[in-house]
C-alpha cells in the first residue's frame, strides 16, 4: 500500500478535513484509492500507445505526457514508474513510503486524468470514475489533501538558491527532491519503492 499525506484506503465521502472546508460539490463522494487506480491502469493503455509509435518519437511523447517528469526519465524510465507504483498501490498489508520521483511521476498521470475527466461530458465522466456520479474533480484541492508537497514543481534556480534551513522550512527537504527538481536520472534504488515497519498514520483513541 502507498502512503500518502492522507490514508487513500480509507472509505470517504468527502476528502479529509485539512484546516479549509472543501466546496462539497467539488468533493462529495471522490474515493481516492479509486482514483488513483484507475488513472494508473488506464496509464497502462497510454504506455501501450507509446509503445506502438516508432521509438525516435518516445521521448518527444514522454514530454508531452509527463510535463514534468520527462525531465528526469525517458519513457523507458517513466514505464517503469507506473508497475512499480501499481504493483505498491495493491501490495497489502505492507505499507511502502515514496519518494519525489514517484509523487512527481504520479502528478503528471494522476492531473493529466483529473483534466480528461473535467473536460467529458456527462456520459464519459460516469464511465471513468463512477463513483463521482459525474460531479467535477477539484484537482488542486485533491493534491493538497493527499501530497504532502509539490516542491517538485519547484524550479531549479529557486530550489538551488534557497538555503538547507529554507527548505527545511518549506517542507523541501525530502528525498530525492534536489536529484527529481534539478533533472537527474534516478538509480534503481530510487525507484523501488521503500516498505515501513511502522503504521504510517496516527491512530486515535
Amino acid at each position: 500500500m502507498l502512503v500518502f499525506k492522507n490514508n487513500i484506503y480509507e472509505a470517504k465521502s468527502v476528502f479529509p478535513s485539512t484546516g479549509t472546508q472543501s466546496d462539497p460539490e467539488l468533493t462529495h463522494g471522490l474515493d481516492p484509492y479509486e482514483f488513483i487506480k484507475i488513472s494508473l491502469l488506464e496509464e497502462k493503455d497510454v504506455v501501450q500507445f507509446v509503445e506502438k509509435q516508432p521509438r525516435t518519437f518516445w521521448d518527444e511523447d514522454a514530454r508531452n505526457f509527463y510535463p514534468n517528469a520527462c525531465k528526469f526519465g525517458s519513457f523507458l524510465t517513466l514505464r517503469k514508474f507506473l508497475f512499480i507504483l501499481l504493483e505498491g498501490l495493491g501490495a497489502k498489508p505492507a505499507w511502502h513510503e515514496m519518494n519525489a520521483y514517484h509523487f512527481c511521476y504520479l502528478y503528471d498521470v494522476l492531473s493529466r486524468n483529473a483534466f480528461n475527466y473535467n473536460a467529458d461530458n456527462r456520459e464519459e465522466r460516469i464511465n471513468s470514475l463512477p463513483h463521482l456520479n459525474a460531479r467535477p474533480l477539484n484537482f488542486n484541492l485533491f493534491v493538497r489533501d493527499y501530497f504532502f508537497n509539490t516542491g517538485f514543481l519547484t524550479s531549479p534556480d529557486h530550489f538551488n538558491s534557497l538555503s538547507g534551513a529554507e527548505k527545511k522550512e518549506k517542507g523541501m527537504d525530502v528525498p530525492c527532491l534536489f536529484s527529481v527538481i534539478n533533472g537527474l536520472k534516478p538509480c534503481l534504488d530510487e525507484m523501488v519503492l521503500k516498505e515501513t515497519r511502522d503504521y504510517p498514520y496516527t491512530l486515535y483513541v
